[in-house]
């Protein structure tokens, strides 16, 4: 009962970050991916300096045993983070999701369209349960390694950890400076001026802030003996249900604690993006002219497909963008920037190709859209 209670409150809290910082919102998402709002980008890079200075400090100072500080290493899969990646990025840059927001939106219940978020949870599970058949294949035709390297940035450069993870954290904090300072960020009105402490914690969250809060929970969940990465809960989540139905997945052959607390991370996540949303102030155009809910089968399958091959991409290359990006960056892994590298270069290319050259995506409409809806 206690791995499952910490991991689901990890996950609450992780997804109360995701639903405040705006990373639920399709049109944030793709504004990122087109660099035409950098607020979503700006958090993630504040994410992983706060972590990667924390497990700096803790590992400078020699307290990373002691605290339960050292972070657990990314392998790397070799062709597996191009395969993955691939196919993760091409999900993500159709749908604007990924296994977590994904969760928490549905939680949220927020969106326009009618049913897209429950198609995406299926296309989750579908996912997984694509990989748990493909994975011995893949592994036999070496696609992915049968024997994953647990190579690290400082053990190429042959440094301390705690050094080059201090200077990984003050790199990106510059980074997102820079990028605040000259790139664009889109602002949604709040129904009201927000004029005490409450009402700045009710509305969206400013990127330092929820970059602060979110690089502390990923530290915590190291403290906690776990890793908080959402596709690995999936699996876990998947697996633990198939045990209990008598139906075991060759992936997941037992069920422990750390399973459990896996498992119950993506769990937290549902009543974290519903609470978010419960107590958070609306947008002045979502207050004054809200947007209907409509039935759009095509955002039902898209929404579906997409889920699908961004969760096994995830499989495959060995994480999403929390745990093959967010919380593995700052464990300096090698099959982490693979990864991380391969989906973004691959979504942004796709986001960009609907929005310039297919012209299906119209991000000022989007923008419009998500003030009204949240989107």
């Amino acid at each position: 009962m206690v791995p499952f209670l910490s991991g689901a409150l990890t996950g609450a809290a992780f997804g109360v970050v995701l639903y405040k910082v705006g990373a639920t919102r399709y049109s944030r998402v793709m504004g990122m991916l087109t660099l035409r709002d950098t607020k979503i980008m700006k958090w993630t890079f504040a994410t992983i300096a706060v972590a990667s200075i924390l497990y700096g400090l803790a590992a400078a100072l020699g307290v990373d045993d002691e605290l339960h500080l050292v972070p657990r290493t990314m392998p790397f899969l070799g062709w597996a983070h191009l395969v993955g990646g691939t196919l993760f990025g091409i999900g993500m840059g159709v749908s604007g999701l990924c296994p977590g927001t994904c969760v928490a939106k549905f939680g949220a219940r927020s969106g326009g369209a009618k049913f897209v978020a429950p198609a995406a949870i299926a296309g989750l599970f579908t996912g997984v349960l694509i990989y748990d058949a493909v994975k011995t294949p893949l592994v036999d035709v070496g696609v992915i390694a049968a024997l994953p390297k647990p190579l690290t940035l400082p053990g190429v450069l042959g440094l301390p950890y705690g050094a080059v993870a201090l200077m990984v954290g003050a790199l990106f904090l510059a980074i997102a400076y820079f990028a605040d300072r000259f790139t664009t960020e889109h602002s949604f009105t709040p129904a009201r001026p927000k004029t005490s402490v409450l009402d700045w914690i009710r509305g969206e969250w400013s990127w330092p802030a929820a970059g602060m809060v979110a690089g502390v929970l990923l530290v915590l969940a190291t403290a906690q003996g776990g890793y908080l990465g959402f596709s690995g809960a999936l699996l876990a989540l998947t697996g633990w249900l198939a045990h209990l139905v008598g139906m075991p997945l060759d992936s997941v052959p037992t069920i422990n604690d750390d399973i459990i607390w896996r498992a119950a991370l993506i769990v937290g996540v549902l009543p974290g993006g519903f609470l978010a949303a419960l107590l958070s102030l609306p947008s002045k155009a979502a207050a004054e002219s809200p947007l209907p809910k409509t039935l759009q089968p095509i955002a039902i399958a898209r929404g579906f497909g997409a889920a699908t091959a961004m969760t096994l991409g995830a499989m495959i290359g060995g994480g999403c963008t929390t745990g093959a990006y967010l919380a593995a960056w700052p464990t300096l892994s090698l099959g982490s920037f693979a990864m991380g590298a391969t989906f973004f270069a691959v979504s942004m290319a796709t986001s960009s190709g609907r929005a310039f050259l297919v012209r299906t995506l119209d991000l000022t409409q989007a923008q419009c859209d998500g003030d009204r809806a949240y989107d």
